[in-house]
């Protein structure tokens, strides 16, 4: 019976400490995924940071482009000027042109009409004096010289009037090429508006990228400092454990000390009590083998196998699935990419979320990085279930609890990360519930 009881303590030293091991290891398994992620996602910020060093680029090009575009504008908008001036002073010109020609036919006119007058009286007077005949001479002169004139000042306007059409269609033409330039200007104008837009778009998702980055290295950080307090909860648990183990010893040396006068069944019946307690616990310990990686991942290296199971509820009451479990392709960044979860968008807010099976909480945690709030159910045949970005945990859960089927786990505004697991392979969820 004594080596019995020492053999279990022995064996409870040994369980004991091999649950913390096992822990400090899986959470290690966890900084190693973590530091891949982050790796990752500072090849996705490189990327972001090259494709914004290229649109700054496209910018500065359109600036030049309009800079040119404007000088050109410009030079043309002074030989416009100087154009729109000379047509105004071949408009005046021609107007006094006119006035001159006007006014040199009423004079043609006036004295056509007082020589003609003149003649046909000297012809009536006498026909055949001399004076008749100097009249009727100068008068052809005269006539002649005002034709002359008059031909002259047509032909001057008719130059005048040609040039001023030459000089319209030139300002005509100028004018819209300058017209068609600032519409090439407008347009280059909108694509740096909208460029700057796209950069300041691309901007925006840096910081995101970076702030998803703080995030990954905040978690990465939360979890060194959970392996350091797992060390020191082993050698905490250590000590412990050697001080129970001595106090067993003594408690032994007083039960063999007593023997004598203690009935057997009382010698048996507390030992037999502790061993229950023990290994009821160290058994659960030992079943507690949760391997909780990112969300997207690699696909090297993930197990997966099939649940042959009868089928049960779903976490949430009305919903939709927005995101399914498997390899899928990163649209942005076109990556093989693993999802080991599914998403469900909840139709109403506020949704409860429940668990899908009876089992144990064996893990429920706010604010746990990249992951949000996460509860994890232990079920039967090595089973677990992971609710992960919840909104809220139900007040009522705590670890160590054992739930029923339809327990309210906790709740969400918009989407649910829900994930299966059966001892270290993953499960794809749409085989253990309805949808």
């Amino acid at each position: 019976m004594i080596k019995i009881f020492f053999l279990l303590i022995l064996a409870n030293s040994l369980i004991f400490s091999s649950n913390i091991d096992k822990k400090i290891k899986q959470n290690k398994e966890i900084l190693n995924s973590s530091s891949e992620k982050q790796e990752s996602t500072n090849l996705k910020i490189k990327e972001l940071a090259d494709k914004i060093e290229a649109q700054n680029s496209n910018i500065m090009n359109l600036e030049k482009d309009i800079k040119q575009i404007n000088d050109d504008i410009e030079q043309h908008q002074k030989l416009l000027e100087e154009q729109k001036n000379k047509l105004l002073e071949l408009k005046s010109k021609s107007t006094e042109l006119i006035k001159e020609k006007n006014s040199n036919e009423e004079e043609i006119v006036n004295t056509i009409i007082e020589e003609f007058s003149i003649s046909m009286a000297l012809k009536l007077a006498s026909e055949n004096s001399l004076q008749e005949l100097i009249d009727s001479e100068i008068y052809t002169l005269l006539s002649e010289h005002s034709k002359e004139k008059v031909t002259k000042l047509n032909n001057n306007y008719d130059a005048v009037s040609s040039s001023t059409k030459v000089n319209q269609k030139e300002i005509e033409k100028i004018s819209s090429y300058i017209e068609d330039r600032q519409k090439t200007k407008d347009k280059l104008t909108n694509l740096k508006q909208k460029h700057s837009s796209s950069l300041s778009s691309l901007e925006s998702q840096h910081k995101s990228y970076q702030e998803e980055l703080n995030k990954v290295v905040k978690q990465q950080e939360s979890l060194k400092n959970l392996l350091a307090e797992l060390n020191i909860l082993k050698e905490e648990e250590n000590k412990k454990a050697a001080a129970r183990e001595e106090e067993k010893r003594r408690k032994l040396q007083e039960l063999l000390a007593a023997k004598k006068n203690t009935p057997k069944e009382v010698v048996v019946e507390e030992p037999q009590e502790i061993q229950t307690a023990d290994v009821r616990n160290q058994k659960f310990a030992k079943d507690l083998n949760l391997d909780v990686r990112k969300i997207g991942s690699s696909t090297d290296g993930v197990k997966i196998v099939s649940y042959k199971g009868a089928k049960t509820i779903a976490p949430l009451k009305s919903f939709k699935v927005v995101k399914n479990f498997g390899t899928y392709y990163d649209p942005v960044y076109k990556i093989k990419l693993f999802n080991e979860s599914i998403v469900l968008k909840s139709n109403e807010p506020k949704s409860k979320v429940v668990s899908v099976l009876n089992g144990k909480v064996v893990y429920a945690k706010k604010n746990a990085g990249m992951l949000d709030n996460v509860v994890i159910i232990q079920h039967e045949g090595g089973l677990h279930t992971i609710y992960s970005h919840l909104d809220e945990i139900s007040p009522t859960l705590v670890v160590g609890k054992w739930i029923k089927q339809g327990y309210v786990v906790g709740r969400v505004d918009n989407s649910l990360t829900f994930q299966v697991t059966k001892d270290s392979s993953h499960i794809n969820p749409r085989e253990l519930i309805n949808l």
